[in-house]
C-alpha cells in the first residue's frame, strides 16, 4: 500500500474513476458541443451568402425583366418601316406621339455619324456625345450610365437598339431613356429588409435609397475608403461578372453582401442584409449550449464540492486535532488493515520520554508544542515508509510492512536526527526524548500471530527501553 494513502484520507479508485469519466465526459460534450457548434456557425453562413445571392439574383432579373420589356418595344418600333424609311426629320415627328404612349421619358435617334436626335414631347434637343454614340453603333443592345436631365431631380439611365434597313444594313439607333429612381423603388420593394444598391463597373451609384449619391455621381469606393475590408470586396465584386456573396464588416456590424452582374451594361446589382437576420438563431443556440454547458459544470462542482466536504470531514473524523496524525479510532482501522497483511509487517510503538514533567514543570501549552514537534518528527522519517498515528496522550504508532528492517533503519536515523535538530533549536525549554519498541511478523507468521499480539510485544518492548532511559543506563 502507498504511503500518501495510508497517512491521509483521498478520494478512493472509484471515485478517482468516477471524476475522471465525468470531467471526461464533460470535456468530450463541451467538444463535441463546440465542433457541431462551429459547423452549425459555418453552415449558417453560407446559408447566409447564398440567401443574399438569391435575393441579389432575384432584383438582377427584375431590372432585366423593366429592360427587356422596354427592349422589345424599342425592337418594335426599330423594325417599323416609318423609322426604316424616314428620314430623320420625320422620323422625329414620328416619335413625338410615340413617347408617351411607350412611358419611355425620352426617345431618340443616333445616326451612323454619332449625331443624336432628342425627342420629348414637342422639344427637340440635339446633343452630340462621342463616347456614348461610338457605343450605341457598336453594340445591337447598350444600356448607358446614369445621367440626370438638365432641371430635373431624375436620373435617368438609356437603353438602346439597333435599327437595320430592308439589306440587314445598321442605319441607325434607337433610344429611350427611363427614370432610375422609378426602377429603384421596383426592386426596393420586393423585400421588406435590407439595402438594395447598383453600381456601375467604377463604382459609381446607380440605384440606392438617396437619390443625391446617384445625381452627385458619388462613388461607393470614396465612400467606404475607410474600410480596407469593403474596398477589397467591391474590387473583387467589380472585376467579375460571377454572382459573387461573402460576409463584410463595418462600424462593428457584420453584414452578408452579393453582387449579381446585370447584362449589356454589367451593373452591379447588390443585396446588402445585417446578419442579425439569419443569424439570431445560431446566437440562440450557442447561447443556450454555453447556458447548458455552465450549468453541467456547475452542477458537477456542487457535487464535488459536496463529496470533498464529505471526504474532509471524514479525514476530520480519522485525524488527530492536535499533531494532525490519524487519531486513535483510524490507529484502529490501520491495525485492523495491516492485520489483514500476508507479507511481512512491523508494529513499533513510540513514548516520550518524561512527558509528564514537561507538562507539570512548564504547562500543558508547551506540552502540547512538545507532542506537536514530535509529530512532525515522526511524519518525516517513519511517515515517509510506513502508517503513523497517535494513539493518546504522548503514545505513538508505526505500521510498516515489507522491507521492515531497512525501512526502519532508515526511519530511526531520520527520527534522531529531527529530534536533534529540534532540541539545538534556540529558546527551547526542555529535550525532546522517545522510547520505541517494535514487533515483527513475518509473511509465514500471518495467519498464526496477530497484530494485537504484536501491539502488546511492541508496547513491552518499548516500556524496556523506558525503563533504561529512566534508570539512566541509556
Amino acid at each position: 500500500m502507498k504511503i500518501d494513502k495510508i497517512n491521509r484520507i483521498r478520494f478512493s479508485i472509484k471515485e478517482k474513476i468516477m471524476w475522471a469519466a465525468t470531467l471526461t465526459t464533460l470535456i468530450v460534450t463541451f467538444a463535441i458541443s463546440l465542433f457541431y457548434g462551429n459547423n452549425t456557425y459555418l453552415n449558417m453562413i453560407e446559408r447566409g451568402k447564398w440567401f443574399v445571392s438569391e435575393r441579389s439574383d432575384a432584383m438582377e432579373q427584375k431590372i432585366m425583366e423593366t429592360f427587356t420589356a422596354k427592349f422589345e418595344l424599342l425592337d418594335y418600333i426599330a423594325a417599323l418601316p416609318e423609322i426604316r424609311s424616314m428620314d430623320t426629320e420625320t422620323q422625329i415627328d414620328y416619335l413625338k406621339d410615340k413617347a408617351a404612349i411607350t412611358e419611355f421619358q425620352y426617345l431618340f435617334i443616333v445616326d451612323l455619324e454619332g449625331n443624336g436626335h432628342y425627342v420629348s414631347g414637342s422639344k427637340r434637343l440635339e446633343k452630340h456625345n462621342k463616347e456614348f454614340f461610338d457605343a450605341v453603333i457598336e453594340n445591337d443592345r447598350f444600356i448607358d450610365d446614369p445621367y440626370t436631365a438638365p432641371g430635373t431631380d431624375d436620373p435617368i439611365t438609356t437603353i438602346c437598339t439597333s435599327i437595320y434597313d430592308e439589306n440587314g444594313n445598321k442605319v441607325g439607333v434607337l433610344c429611350g431613356t427611363l427614370s432610375l429612381y422609378k426602377l429603384y423603388r421596383e426592386i426596393s420593394t420586393m423585400y421588406d429588409e435590407g439595402i438594395s444598391v447598383a453600381l456601375t463597373r467604377t463604382g459609381d451609384y446607380v440605384l440606392y435609397e438617396d437619390v443625391k449619391y446617384v445625381i452627385k455621381k458619388d462613388n461607393a469606393l470614396e465612400t467606404y475608403a475607410d474600410s480596407p475590408e469593403i474596398i477589397e470586396l467591391l474590387e473583387r465584386s467589380l472585376s467579375t461578372e460571377e454572382t459573387l456573396s461573402d460576409i463584410a464588416n463595418y462600424n462593428g456590424k457584420v453584414y452578408f453582401v452579393s453582387f449579381s452582374d446585370l447584362p449589356y451594361c454589367h451593373w452591379k446589382v447588390i443585396y446588402i442584409l445585417q446578419d442579425s437576420f439569419v443569424m439570431d438563431g445560431v446566437w440562440s443556440l450557442f447561447s443556450l449550449q454555453i447556458l447548458a454547458m455552465l450549468m453541467m459544470i456547475v452542477a458537477v462542482a456542487l457535487i464535488f464540492r459536496h463529496q470533498y466536504n464529505a471526504i474532509k470531514t471524514k479525514t476530520m473524523a480519522y485525524q488527530d486535532k492536535l499533531t494532525g496524525l490519524g487519531n486513535a479510532q483510524k490507529c484502529q482501522e490501520m491495525i485492523n488493515t495491516f492485520n489483514d497483511y500476508e507479507h511481512e509487517i512491523m508494529f513499533v510503538c513510540f513514548d516520550l520520554n518524561r512527558f509528564k514533567e514537561i507538562n507539570d514543570t512548564y504547562g500543558h501549552q508547551v506540552g502540547d508544542e512538545a507532542l506537536v514537534a514530535f509529530a512532525k518528527c515522526l511524519t518525516n522519517s517513519f511517515g515517509v515508509v510506513g502508517f503513523v498515528g497517535r494513539i493518546g496522550g504522548d503514545e505513538f504508532i508505526a505500521l510498516i510492512s515489507e522491507d521492515v528492517h531497512q525501512k526502519l533503519d532508515g526511519a530511526l536515523e531520520l527520527l534522531n536526527k529531527g529530534i536533534d535538530e529540534y532540541n539545538a533549536t534556540p529558546g527551547i525549554q526542555y529535550q525532546l526524548s522517545v522510547s520505541y519498541g517494535y514487533s515483527i511478523r513475518t509473511a509465514e507468521e500471518a495467519h498464526d500471530k496477530s497484530i494485537h499480539s504484536m501491539y502488546y510485544e511492541a508496547d513491552k518492548s518499548m516500556y524496556k527501553l523506558k525503563e533504561k532511559y529512566h534508570n539512566n543506563e541509556i
